[in-house]
């Protein structure tokens, strides 16, 4: 099955994101397949959520902190983005996709990916200084909270984001938000045409 990321240069794809050159690489190639790749990244993620308060205390080393927030939450922001809008232009395209998942599989993989971003913001947020926000998030569930509320464009108004950098974080998770529910709506008419089946107008 061929996966590779065939129009990023190495280079930049080493600096926004890791995991997706690793996961290009083909030692893993032969280790893991993409669901068990999604699932073992989800759960690294989750976390790293709920010890970055902890970590954030007692962490006397910050650039080692920020390699770690750099290496999970924000390279598995860019993968993911950049895997599904890659599969939407193949499908588009009505080329066969080079994951090689089938049909649920891909819509199940889109779910999975949707909360991990979720996750992955939350602990961007964490991860800010606290004024950055009205009133901040203090534990690894708060910042879920506001991150959910924020990919699923709620916004109830309780946490406010006060600084550029925690507003161009809200700004470019609702645009990934709405771009992965695009992808699942398109996904869907696409495999009901394919099936023959009359589209409601």
């Amino acid at each position: 099955m061929e996966r590779r990321t065939q129009d990023l240069p190495t280079i930049v794809l080493l600096l926004i994101a890791p995991t997706r050159a690793l996961f290009d690489s083909s030692f893993m190639r032969k280790k893991l397949a993409i669901n068990s790749w999604s699932w073992l990244f989800l759960s690294l993620n989750f976390v790293f959520l709920f010890a970055l308060p902890l970590l954030k205390r007692h962490f006397d080393y910050l650039h080692a902190l920020c390699v770690l927030i750099w290496i999970l939450p924000f390279s598995r922001i860019n993968e993911i983005g950049y895997a599904f809008y890659n599969d939407s232009l193949e499908q588009m395209e009505g080329q066969v996709p080079k994951s090689g998942l089938s049909r649920a599989q891909r819509f199940k993989l889109l779910g999975r990916s949707y909360f991990e971003i979720a996750v992955c913001y939350a602990s961007l947020y964490l991860a800010l200084p606290d004024n950055s926000f009205e009133h901040p998030p203090a534990t690894g569930f708060e910042s879920l909270y506001f991150s959910w509320i924020t990919i699923t464009t709620t916004g109830f108004g309780d946490i406010t984001p006060k600084s550029v950098l925690a507003r161009c974080l809200c700004m470019t998770e609702v645009g990934i938000g709405l771009m992965l529910l695009v992808f699942a709506v398109g996904s869907y008419f696409s495999y009901r045409e394919q099936a023959g089946e009359p589209s409601s107008r």
